[in-house]
C-alpha cells in the first residue's frame, strides 16, 4: 500500500510536494502509513461504540499521526495559494500500489515520486478531458477513480500498462511534449478500434 492525496487544482509537482511532507510525518513518528490509518480507523470505531477500558495505548499514541500527515500534505501542496483556495484536508488515503519497479540507484527517487503521485496524475488528466472519447482505455482511466486495480480485468490492466501509463510518464517527466505525444499515440490506437456503426448510417438508403 502507498498513499495519495486529492487536492483540486493542484499540479503534479504540488501533489508530490504534499506526499513527501505526509511521508515525512510518518517517518518522524517511526510508523508506516498503514499503521497510522489502522489506528485512526480503530479509534473512530471507539467513538461510535464507546472506548474500551482500558483503551489500548498503542492505538491512542499514533491515532493522530494520520491527521497530522494530512495537514502537512495540505500545507506543502498549497504553498503560495490564496487562503480561500486552500482546502481543510488533502483527502489523504491509502491505495493499492499499481506496480513495482526494478531501478538503478540513480533513478529510484524520480520513479518513486512518479509512483507516489500516479493516482493524482491520472485524476488530473481525466479532469483535463484527455480520456473523454469513450475508447476502451478511457473507460479504464475512469474505472481507476479510486485507484483500485483489483477491479480491472486482464485486458483492462493491459490497456493501462500499454496506453495509459506511458502517457502518465510523459505528463510527469516531459510535460512540454505531452500534447504532441498524446495526439500521436491516440491516432495510432484509433486504427485498432472497431468501426463505429453510425458511420454506415450516413450511407443508408
Amino acid at each position: 500500500m502507498t498513499i495519495t492525496i486529492h487536492v483540486a487544482g493542484a499540479q503534479p509537482e504540488d501533489i508530490v510536494r504534499g506526499l513527501l511532507a505526509a511521508q515525512a510525518v510518518f517517518d518522524k513518528a517511526g510508523i508506516t502509513a498503514d499503521q497510522a490509518a489502522t489506528a485512526r480507523f480503530i479509534v473512530e470505531g471507539w467513538d461510535i461504540k464507546g472506548f474500551p477500558n482500558p483503551a489500548p495505548e498503542a492505538e491512542l499514541a499514533i491515532c493522530g499521526v494520520w491527521d497530522e500527515a494530512d495537514q502537512a500534505a495540505v500545507k506543502a501542496c498549497c504553498v503560495g495559494w490564496p487562503p480561500d483556495r486552500i482546502p481543510d484536508t488533502a483527502d489523504l488515503e491509502l491505495v493499492q500500489e499499481p506496480r513495482r519497479f526494478r531501478l538503478t540507484s540513480g533513478d529510484k527517487e524520480n520513479e518513486w515520486l512518479l509512483e507516489t503521485a500516479a493516482a493524482g496524475i491520472l485524476e488530473e488528466m481525466c479532469e483535463e478531458g484527455y480520456f473523454d472519447d469513450g475508447r476502451p482505455e478511457d473507460e479504464v482511466a475512469f474505472l481507476l477513480d479510486d485507484w483500485d486495480f483489483e477491479q480491472l480485468t486482464d485486458e483492462q490492466r493491459h490497456l493501462y500498462d500499454e496506453q495509459i501509463y506511458p502517457l502518465m510518464r510523459i505528463w510527469f517527466f516531459e510535460r512540454n511534449r505531452f500534447e504532441e505525444e498524446y495526439a500521436r499515440r491516440r491516432a495510432e490506437w484509433s486504427y485498432d478500434r472497431r468501426p463505429d456503426d453510425r458511420q454506415f448510417e450516413l450511407f443508408a438508403a
